[in-house]
């Protein structure tokens, strides 16, 4: 059965704190790899921030990510009340093939209302044809309940800035997923399109809308 979910971005704010990246994200629902966890209003408040090493050994950053229900249309779950808080750390290699950007990294995710956080690592590739970006990455679940599943995700995305404060961007992905001892085949893909406008040097508001 094929289902499809809209989901509208209704204001994003991202700033630089200290030389951290804050996003303050508001959705119509919360859909992750073509599941739907809330198909109410969400909030979603993150930050990252890079960690000072060296340029010839790579980048590193961590960062954490929430969702918090405002609502939820089918009452499966309570609002007004975080049910995801993610944790992680990214490394990006140092240039090894010119052009071709490679990264690996973990992220925890536990669930403050209750249940066994799950673990996941990752390793991704990407590259640019012309002005279209390409990635393909590897998630591999190493704990919880999504040990010994293996999502697979490529990624085509293309940016245009439209004047010097208003950018637009498109993006398209597709996935395949094997589930330890489940079916296995093409799990989900998604079309996506955005607008942001830079207010000033730290802050910038955007819209988008993904299907």
């Amino acid at each position: 059965m094929k289902k499809v979910i809209m989901t509208t971005l209704a204001a994003g704010l991202v700033a630089s704190v200290y030389a951290a990246d804050v996003t303050l994200d508001f959705a119509s629902a919360y859909v992750f790899r073509g599941v739907t966890y809330n198909d109410g209003a969400v909030f979603q408040p993150g930050i990252e921030t890079g960690l000072p090493i060296a340029e010839e050994y790579g980048s590193l950053a961590i960062g954490a990510w929430g969702n918090y229900d405002i609502d939820d249309y089918d009452d499966a779950l309570n609002s007004s009340e975080f049910s995801e808080v993610d944790l992680y750390v990214g490394y990006g290699l140092p240039a090894l093939v010119d052009g071709v950007d490679l990264s690996i990294g973990w992220t925890e995710y536990t669930y403050p209302t209750g249940g066994v956080s799950d673990k996941e690592a990752s390793i991704g590739a990407g590259f640019a044809v012309g002005d279209i970006a390409l990635g393909a990455t590897v998630y591999l679940g190493v704990g919880g309940g999504i040990k010994g599943t293996q999502y697979y995700e490529f990624t085509a995305g293309y940016d245009v800035e439209l004047d010097e404060s208003l950018s637009a961007s498109f993006g398209a992905s597709i996935a395949y997923v094997d589930f330890d001892g489940g079916e296995n085949g093409l799990h989900d893909g998604s079309l996506s399109a955005a607008l942001s406008y830079a207010l000033n040097d730290s802050w910038s508001l955007g819209a988008s809308v993904a299907y």
